[in-house]
């Protein structure tokens, strides 16, 4: 029931009551409780404190990760936006084709891997859904992936709201928590998310590979030196086109990368779909 609903329930069983009257109660009551409550919780408060009787909505069960296990339906959870994975697809048994799209959220408890189905993943694919966002997912179901850990589906009865109203942010580690920035020499294994900032040493060399599925992509590949050392970064597809135009002496943040092991198991950074690369600074050009 909405806060304009419980209200009007509130006048008409206490007419003594004005309107402004009845929602400077329900404001007291939020600041109580540190505005945790939402507009709705607080009015169906007040509306209890003077014995009002308003009709009760189905629960949605709101907990946090640490307390989710496998087969409860109907979940609300929210969280801060870790990772974020584009929409895949996939064949349904009637062999028709299908969408889904993976998340990593967090709260104080812990990590949560969701997942979006179908019309579901339109909001990863127009890029609304980012890194470091607040969302809550309402009306999801946890079920076990394939590898045994939870995980949380968004279905046809599911949504998905970006910056709940009622949230308060500060109760949601910062997304720094989760994104290392790292100096080149600090770079021991394999892994990710990392954050690196250095200067590019050597003219970006672009390859087109074929993956296992006889997709041709391209591949730049570049030295990245800062003051502690030196390694070479891979950037795939659509980053491939965005690297090429580096030159010698350009200074780059390069954000969300991977780590792994390259030619001759030395370590590398590797872009992944939510890598991006911002430039710093362009070297100067030499005086004619």
């Amino acid at each position: 029931m909405k806060l304009k609903e419980i209200v009007e329930q509130i006048l008409l069983s206490r007419p003594n009551l004005t309107c402004e009257e009845v929602f400077t109660m329900i404001e007291n009551k939020k600041k109580g409780a540190e505005e945790f409550f939402t507009d709705e919780t607080a009015a169906r408060l007040v509306a209890s404190e003077l014995g009002v009787e308003i009709a009760r909505e189905p629960l949605k069960l709101e907990i946090l990760i640490q307390d989710l296990v496998s087969g409860l339906n109907d979940v609300t959870v929210t969280g801060r936006v870790v990772m974020v994975h584009p929409p895949k697809t996939y064949t349904r048994p009637d062999l028709t084709q299908g969408k889904f799209a993976r998340l990593f959220i967090a709260d104080k408890s812990g990590t949560l891997r969701v997942v979006l189905w179908d019309d579901k993943t339109d909001l990863v694919e127009a890029g609304k859904v980012e890194q470091g966002q607040i969302i809550r997912i309402s009306h999801g179901y946890m079920r076990e992936g394939l590898d045994g850990k939870l995980e949380l589906h968004m279905g046809s009865r599911g949504s998905l709201q970006i910056s709940p109203p009622s949230v308060v942010e500060s109760r949601y580690p910062p997304i720094t928590e989760f994104i290392k920035k790292v100096k080149v020499a600090a770079i021991k294994e394999e892994g990710g998310s990392v954050i690196v900032e250095g200067t590019v040493t050597t003219t970006p060399v672009i390859k087109e590979v074929v993956t296992s599925r006889n997709e041709k992509i391209k591949v730049a590949s570049f030295e990245l030196r800062d003051e502690t050392g030196e390694i070479w970064v891979s950037a795939w597809r659509k980053l491939a086109e965005v690297v090429k135009d580096f030159t010698v002496g350009t200074r780059v943040k390069i954000k969300n990368a991977y780590v792994r092991k390259g030619f001759a198991d030395q370590l590398e950074l590797t872009s992944r779909t939510f890598t991006s690369m911002e430039v710093l600074s362009k070297p100067e050009k030499s005086p004619t």
